[in-house]
């Protein structure tokens, strides 16, 4: 509990004037744990960031947890994460495995959190096409980019699409590009990429298709609609699939590359 002095200005009742000091007790904010991983398919360094939510009254930056211990399972062999500061844990060189499921389990002074996720299979950029288009009170002149590949039937598919052009990436966690293949299962998905800037020509054009399970999407989907304003709703914290009321999320990806130079 927080003693909070409130002071009231003094006030003229018949002639006199009064000052009194209310002593108010009001709970701290409720401290949550956040706890940021991503673990990529093939070999790549798994990176856990863990972090805790500040206090509403005072200072409200996040807090570096720099004790928890983190450890990694595939359900056969466990793999201990190693602290290299600013509430980092890595752990490096990780083969991750589609078709597997992993474990992440944090503990952070005796509190106690897990999750679950299994790699999904990934799919495969077909192609990165593109096509001219004139100025309109839409976009500038130039190029469309337009991402196909096909789309693997009677399975449901979640996908993350990163691009860059020219340097100029699109994609991250402020404006991501999220599909799913709820009508579009067993197909060839043509999807172009309107809502970011067109390509010129000679520009290098790099895109990345990020396959996920549903969680990692349905996370995604929840930070996308905290910060695109929702529906006019107080802002909730997307829904993660850590235990015990920590917030963040556990995503798992398979990343397929692909780049293309913009010719005539």
């Amino acid at each position: 509990m927080k003693n909070l002095l409130i002071a009231l200005s003094a006030i003229a009742i018949t002639l006199s004037s009064c000052r009194k000091i209310i002593d108010i007790e009001l709970e701290e904010g409720d401290k949550k744990t956040v706890i940021e991983a991503n673990l990529y398919e093939g070999n790549n360094d798994f990176r856990v960031k863990i972090t805790k939510t500040g206090n509403f009254f005072g200072d409200n930056s996040p807090v570096i947890i720099d004790n928890a211990t983190v450890n990694l399972s595939d359900g056969t062999s466990t793999f201990p994460l190693i602290y290299s500061g600013n509430g980092n844990y890595f752990l490096v060189g990780f083969t991750a495995v589609s078709g597997t499921e992993y474990t992440l389990n944090v503990d952070e002074n005796g509190n106690s959190f897990e999750a679950k996720a299994t790699m999904p299979v990934g799919v495969d950029i077909d192609t990165i096409s593109y096509a001219f288009v004139a100025a309109s009170a839409f976009n500038d002149e130039g190029y469309v980019t337009q991402l196909e590949f096909f789309d693997p039937g009677s399975v449901n598919n979640f996908y993350r699409i990163e691009v860059d052009i020219a340097g100029e990436f699109y994609g991250g966690i402020s404006d991501l590009i999220l599909l799913d293949d709820g009508f579009l299962d067993g197909n060839r998905i043509e999807f172009p990429l309107f809502g970011i800037d067109v390509a010129q020509l000679g520009d290098n054009v790099t895109m990345n298709l990020l396959t996920t399970d549903e969680s990692t999407f349905k996370y995604l989907e929840g930070i996308d609609e905290v910060l695109g304003g929702g529906n006019g709703a107080p802002p909730a914290n997307p829904k993660g699939n850590f235990s015990n009321g920590a917030i963040g999320n556990f995503n798992v990806y398979v990343k397929d590359t692909q780049s293309v130079t913009i010719t005539p």
